[in-house]
């Protein structure tokens, strides 16, 4: 389970990283309940400087960022999309 600082949470939120899925648990866009628990767990450790920087689990984190941030822009594009394509009230 993902948990967070209410002020973290807003920020995510806002930054459009933060999505529930069909179960109504928070989660990473993109990212599966178990994977958005591994990143999380993973940047924490990242900030700490306890990360395991080892070519397995810095590939994982790259695959997981990557497929993140991928899903995150497809949102962010979609929402500008939306905006730009409402009618202009008159």
């Amino acid at each position: 389970m993902l948990e967070f600082q209410p002020e973290a949470r807003a920020y995510l939120l806002q930054i459009r990283a933060l999505s529930t899925d069909e179960d109504d648990n928070d989660v990473f866009v993109g990212l599966s309940v178990k994977e958005s628990v591994w990143y999380a767990n993973y940047l924490e450790a990242s900030f700490n400087g306890t990360a395991d920087r080892s070519e397995g689990p810095q590939n994982r984190y790259f695959a997981l960022q990557d497929r993140h941030e991928a899903a995150r822009q497809a949102v962010l594009a979609d929402e500008a999309r939306s905006n730009t394509e409402k009618p202009s009230p008159e």
